[in-house]
């Protein structure tokens, strides 16, 4: 997946005048909500990677094997968690959280990562 971000960065750095950059964070925390129960908390990896306007995508591990990827469209700007639509919470509902709820459904996800 490392592979698939790199090449991503890489060329948006040579189209246009984007800027883009990239950020992990290895001791970030994350949490799983389903229809409002906690899930699952737990440390995980938060890498997030983003051109200026253009690109935005971030990838959150956990240490069991479970990932998240946020993705937003270049052409739609729309985003997406693991490929289905997605709403992002405001920070003054969230405090130092960044949270995703995926729409339609009763699943957010939440990291207090710096990456955004």
């Amino acid at each position: 997946m490392m592979k698939y971000l790199v090449m991503i960065i890489a060329g948006l750095c040579f189209t246009s005048s984007a800027l883009a950059a990239c950020a992990e964070d290895e001791n970030a925390h994350c949490t799983y909500y389903k229809a409002g129960e906690l899930k699952s908390e737990s440390s995980c990896k938060v890498t997030t990677c983003a051109a200026t306007d253009v690109y935005f995508l971030s990838q959150w591990e956990w240490g069991n094997g479970n990932h998240v990827d946020i993705h937003m469209d270049p052409e739609t700007k729309k985003v997406t968690l693991n490929d289905k639509p997605t709403y992002s919470l405001p920070s003054e509902i969230t405090g130092k959280m960044t949270c995703f709820g995926v729409v339609d459904s009763d699943e957010l996800m939440c990291t207090n990562s710096g990456n955004f």
